[in-house]
């Protein structure tokens, strides 16, 4: 099943761009580092040959699965001849296991699509001129695209001793990912080439490589030792909330994907080493800056089945079954409409809440909920308080770690779809 759009239909005008706050991921462009442009491919093949802990540079942490760390390079510099967007670290117990380094990625060089049509020109023509611009973007990206990947793959060919393999990463098919794999002086480097999205190269040691997006330890928990696992990590608060305090963020930036971003943040809480830009591959994302034409609900049943679960959608709210699922450890993702009216709201009553202040959410007016009409919007739930009514939820935003609250009454007029992971 495909859906025609996620969370603005950008391509045609609607509301504002402005309408969700959001970031850039990162900001890794504009960082004054002395690694940007200088050649660090001799030592992050060093690197993760050995699995020292230390790398070059300044490292940001990010969200990680549990019993790892993550953190990504904050500067730009040059691997295999080319300038890389991203450096990813990956660190057990203080080893390195994986350095990922992205060369090309459309939802960087995408982003949401904002180009604006003359005034002057009537409804049919604008379209026109948006596609005309839209089809020159297509063209420039996929030129660079298959520059990046052919140059890379001859590096890696170059060095590589014995036959390139072909191997497939991943159980659930939607998600897997054909990969070509190289090996040269205990490293073994692994080329994934998501077809006109994505460019990447992971560098590891050769004595242990990972088949699936399951973290290796998680992997090897039994049912119940994996139900006990997500079940232990619930927390009760001494104010009543019931809380996934471990479920962190993983900002989208200034793309179009919430859908997928509030999926790897729930995907890593349940322990895989999942990204948005593979996801974007695996979902048949359009590289128009929209999710529109995506296959998001196969991608949602896949990551759950690759974590041992199954998906339960439903067309509304059940305030039931999305209580059980949190108390089994278990996030729950919501697509719903979105007002800024009421983002305000929830971060305000959120704030009094934490200092101990009355927080009093007032009548709810049917007029102050967003309408058919809204921009669509995913948040992922994360706890509850059944003494105040409230559902705890967090977005895929940089800067908005904390989760804010929503009454359980809104959320139940307000989504239109409901994800929850099951055993």
């Amino acid at each position: 099943m495909k859906i025609s759009l996620l969370l603005l239909p950008v391509l045609l005008f609607s509301p504002s761009l402005q309408a969700i706050p959001n970031s850039v991921f990162g900001g890794i462009a504009n960082v004054e580092s002395p690694f940007n442009g200088r050649d660090l491919t001799e030592p992050l093949i060093a690197a993760a040959a050995g699995g020292v802990g230390e790398l070059p540079g300044e490292w940001q942490g990010e969200a990680s699965v549990p019993g790892t760390r993550s953190a990504y390079l904050l500067a730009r510099p040059k691997v295999f001849g080319q300038e890389a967007l991203l450096v990813r670290g990956l660190w057990r117990k203080e080893k390195l296991e994986e350095i990922q380094i992205t060369f090309n990625d459309a939802g960087s060089y995408f982003g949401y699509f904002s180009e604006e049509a003359p005034e002057n020109l009537s409804a049919r023509a604008k379209v026109d001129f948006l596609r005309e611009k839209m089809a020159l973007r297509q063209q420039e990206f996929a030129e660079l695209h298959e520059k990046s990947y052919q140059s890379i793959r001859e590096q890696l060919e170059q060095r590589g001793t014995g036959r390139t393999r072909e191997i497939r990463f991943g159980k659930s098919r939607s998600i897997r990912a054909e990969v070509e794999q190289f090996e040269w002086d205990g490293v073994t480097a692994r080329l994934f080439h998501g077809k006109d999205r994505l460019v990447r190269v992971s560098l590891s040691s050769s004595e242990s490589l990972p088949e699936t997006w399951m973290d290796r330890e998680v992997a090897e928990l039994d049912s119940r030792a994996y139900s006990n696992w997500l079940r232990d990590r619930v927390e009760k608060k001494e104010n009543g909330d019931l809380l996934l305090s471990e479920l962190a963020v993983v900002p989208q930036g200034y793309r179009p994907y919430c859908g997928l971003n509030t999926l790897v943040m729930s995907g890593r809480y349940l322990g895989l080493h999942l990204d948005e830009d593979w996801l974007a591959c695996a979902g048949q994302f359009q590289n128009t800056g929209s999710a529109a034409g995506s296959q998001m609900l196969s991608l949602y049943n896949s990551v759950a089945s690759e974590a041992g679960l199954k998906m339960k959608r439903l067309n509304r709210f059940d305030t039931a079954m999305v209580k059980r699922s949190l108390r089994e450890g278990l996030p729950v993702i919501v697509w719903r409409r979105w007002a800024r009216e009421r983002d305000q709201l929830h971060s305000s009553i959120t704030r009094q809440v934490a200092s101990g202040a009355e927080a009093d959410w007032g009548p709810i007016e049917p007029s102050a909920l967003p309408t058919e009409k809204a921009p669509l919007h995913a948040s992922v739930i994360v706890g509850f308080n059944d003494e105040r009514e409230e559902f705890l939820f967090l977005e895929s935003w940089a800067g908005v770690e904390t989760p804010r609250r929503m009454l359980v009454r809104e959320l139940d007029s307000t989504a239109y779809l409901t994800f929850c992971f099951q055993k």
